[in-house]
């Protein structure tokens, strides 16, 4: 499972307006990441890491910075699920054709031992499990 980061600076200074762009964070919390954050390669100041945890955890609010447009994945949550018929297989499905939960799966998927070791992975027997970036 790979990594798609292409340039340090540009995917860092790119997601930031993202947000900004997308109403993600407010103008203020944008021109603080700007003025304290450097989006090199190197370890950013404390105060620009602060600004960034500020914006995830106080301006997103509910939304997911990768499907915005969608609900968020709520794990305790009872969607509606529709079941199908695939030859003698059941099987539930959302209805509204998108899960939010799909990077949950993802993880809980790449996590367990047996996928682990036919994927080769984990094979030095890191102490933390696979999560997505």
């Amino acid at each position: 499972v790979g990594n798609p980061v292409t340039d340090i600076h540009y995917d860092n200074l790119g997601t930031v307006n993202y947000w900004w762009s997308h109403a993600l964070i407010s103008d203020t919390t944008y021109k603080s990441i700007l003025k304290l954050c450097s989006f090199s390669g190197t370890k950013n100041p404390d105060n620009c890491t602060d600004m960034l945890n500020y914006a995830v955890s106080h301006e997103f609010g509910d939304i997911d910075q990768y499907s915005i447009y969608t609900r968020p994945c709520k794990a305790s949550s009872t969607s509606k699920l529709s079941v199908i018929r695939l030859g003698n297989i059941l099987i539930q499905r959302q209805l509204s054709g998108y899960d939010p939960c799909t990077e949950t799966y993802a993880e809980k998927y790449y996590n367990r031992p047996d996928v682990q070791r036919a994927m080769h992975a984990n094979a030095t027997g890191i102490p933390y499990k696979w999560t997505a970036c």
